[in-house]
């Protein structure tokens, strides 16, 4: 199976060594765990970084479906408006809805300057 001696030599080489290269091992397994922190929240940061930017672009592209949708309805309601503003309608309505005429004779009288 393999040599028996092996198993014992890398136990005793784990458990041997003076205080600094026991000090050095830890040394490296802090820095090796610190880069694996740090790639960790790099990582992350980028993955929360590209979420956002999916979100802000579906935002945006809702605003925009909505302002063309907002500046269509403002079309048709100027229309809306220059067509209710059209003196031969409101001549129309004036004549058949509201039963006015227009007069035959026009009498003007003045008003003195110091009504105004």
């Amino acid at each position: 199976m393999g040599k028996p001696g092996l198993s014992r030599r890398l136990l005793a080489f784990s458990r041997a060594g003076d205080p600094a290269s026991r000090a050095r091992r830890r040394r490296i397994l802090r820095l090796y765990l610190t880069a694996m922190i740090l790639l960790s929240l790099m990582l992350t940061l980028y993955i929360w970084q590209s979420t956002k930017i999916v979100e802000i672009k579906i935002h945006l592209k809702d605003l925009l479906a909505r302002s063309e949708s907002l500046e269509t309805n403002c079309a048709v309601l100027r229309a809306d408006v220059s067509k209710l503003q059209a003196l031969s309608r409101i001549e129309a309505v004036a004549k058949n809805e509201l039963g006015m005429v227009v007069p035959k004779k026009m009498c003007y009288i003045p008003v003195p300057r110091e009504f105004w």
